[in-house]
């Protein structure tokens, strides 16, 4: 037998090949952990078995130092444990592992190692000393008995005893530590980003510096057909590229981020940054956030065009108080116009013309009092009892302000004689009124017909009003928006051919908006080609809820 080897690590760690009592070749201290840890396990598992064996006195004798050696593995900073192969039982134990168990070194001898850990584990561990030998790493989690919380995840090589029959494995084990705590928080955080990117509404893809798709998450999936994300994905890129050439921020928005607003050649607008990420010895990947801003684009559009709105409507009230007071300045004049032609009939010198000038004087007179009714009545912001027919029949006469009308649509009105007052704003029910009437003008533009129908009557519940044209008509897609706030057949008035009827989409949008404050409701009929029939029902006595004046 050959006699135990008494060196130290050291000495051993430099011999390049050293035949211990297995004839297990000693590992450089300077090899790797798993290469270690089998030269370890080889040499010290037949140290071990020949120590307990006390296999005859030549070599009892020879390993009379052996303990000082055996000792010092033991102690080492890895653990090590001796298990007999056939029985799984511990033979000899490190302090290290009795640390980890909560066991002193008594308690651990000739116990079932696999008692040591969760069942979940013990297929591993079973492995690890019946297969000791075949290579590999094993990772488990032991738990100290004393304290069930202190548990630790420990990497184990393993290697099989060369001499007393192969009977006995020698495990290697060392703690992974913060190391595996990191892992497992790397881990959790990746699962916890990859949750969070697949949940975005937003739109990820990670492209090549070529344009080759390497990623997209579900919402970038839900915005395009893969056929056509190739196509939309390159023309962006050649976006940002013209745009890096035309500002000096090129080099600064591949670390920050550039953000341009691009369309997808199908009427939607996204709002695209890119970036770049760059990882060391790989080729630098581009990732473009996409957010669909096409109903922000669109709400953004329609606030403007409504402040465009409301400034003209500014202008144009503005302009009707100065009319009004022109208008009132001219009952001066009229006044004496008329008087002076009722003097010169008490004097008998009445001839045609003096007549025709009374005639025209006394038109006039009615044009100016219907504007100076209809200017004071809408300054008015207090309900009142209100004559449906003296408001309807000053909204036809107002009108007539519109050449058009006046001269090439024929009117049929039948207002009934009794009708009973409604509580109201004034200027509420001209605008309801005054908006159907100028719709129905407006689509008789172009009709070969041009015939106005309105009509007004009453029961004892509510009054209605029907109002009927003979104009282009519209389909039941376009009815089912017609009062919807800035929808619009009619051509905006930068885009109107000139004496073109033009619109914003705000004026049947608020007619249903005012009708509503006051319990009313308005009806519809149309075909294309066939007109359209608007009925508007208001209920009598009842109050409208006015809005908030400053």
């Amino acid at each position: 037998m050959p006699e135990t080897p008494n060196k130290t690590l050291t000495s051993m760690s430099q011999d390049e090949s050293h035949d211990s009592a297995g004839g297990t070749p000693a590992v450089s201290a300077t090899g790797t952990p798993a290469a270690r840890a089998r030269g370890l396990a080889g040499w010290i598992s037949d140290v071990v078995l020949a120590t307990r064996k006390k296999i005859g006195a030549e070599s009892a004798s020879a390993s009379a130092d052996a303990p000082d050696l055996v000792d010092l593995l033991l102690e080492g900073p890895d653990a090590l444990v001796v298990v007999d192969t056939e029985r799984g039982e511990i033979v000899e134990a490190s302090r290290r592992f009795e640390e980890w168990t909560g066991l002193a070194r008594d308690d651990l001898l000739d116990r079932p190692i696999l008692t040591l850990f969760a069942e979940s584990e013990h297929k591993v561990v079973r492995t690890l000393y019946e297969d000791a030998g075949a290579g590999g790493v094993h990772v488990v989690e032991i738990k100290n008995t004393k304290d069930q919380d202190l548990s630790k995840l420990i990497e184990f090589t393993a290697r099989r005893s060369q001499s007393g029959s192969g009977g006995f494995a020698l495990l290697v084990g060392r703690d992974l530590g913060e190391r595996a705590s990191s892992e497992r928080y790397l881990r959790a955080e990746r699962d916890r980003l990859t949750t969070f990117i697949r949940a975005m509404r937003d739109g990820l893809v990670l492209l090549t510096a070529t344009g080759e798709i390497q990623y997209t998450n579900p919402a970038m999936e839900t915005f395009f057909e893969p056929f056509a994300l190739t196509a939309i994905c390159h023309r962006w890129l050649k976006a940002f590229a013209l745009d890096d050439r035309s500002d000096l921020q090129g080099l600064t928005s591949a670390y920050e981020g550039k953000t341009l607003t691009l369309d997808s050649g199908d009427g939607r607008t996204f709002m695209v940054t890119r970036s770049f990420l760059f990882e060391t010895g790989k080729p630098a990947l581009v990732m473009m956030m996409v957010k669909d801003v096409t109903d922000q684009t669109l709400i953004e559009d329609q606030n403007h065009q409504l402040e465009l709105e409301l400034a003209r409507e500014s202008k144009l009230a503005e302009f009707g108080m100065l009319v009004a007071g022109i208008a009132h300045n001219l009952n001066g004049p009229l006044t004496g116009i008329l008087g002076t032609c009722e003097l010169l009939k008490f004097k008998g010198l009445e001839t045609k013309e003096i007549e025709q000038v009374r005639k025209q004087a006394n038109i006039m007179r009615d044009l100016i009092g219907n504007l100076l009714h209809k200017s004071r009545s809408e300054a008015e912001m207090e309900p009142r009892d209100l004559d449906l027919r003296e408001l309807l029949d000053t909204e036809i006469k107002f009108l007539d302000a519109n050449l058009f009308f006046k001269h090439q649509v024929t009117k049929q009105i039948e207002i009934a004689e009794e009708l009973p007052t409604i509580i109201g704003v004034y200027s509420d029910l001209s605008q309801v009124f005054g908006n159907i009437l100028r719709n129905a003008i407006d689509a008789m533009h172009q009709a070969p017909v041009k015939e106005l129908f309105l009509k007004c009557s009453a029961d004892q519940k509510s009054i209605y009003v029907e109002i009927r044209d003979t104009g282009v008509g519209m389909s039941s897609d376009v009815r089912d928006k017609i009062f919807d706030a800035f929808f619009t057949t009619k051509p905006k008035r930068t885009e109107a051919e000139p004496g073109a009827p033009v619109g914003t989409g705000l004026g049947l949008s608020s007619t249903r908006n005012i009708l509503a404050r006051y319990g009313a409701t308005i009806d519809v009929q149309s075909q294309p080609g066939k007109g359209a029939t608007f009925t508007v029902r208001i209920p009598l006595g009842r109050r409208p809820d006015l809005l908030p004046r400053s």
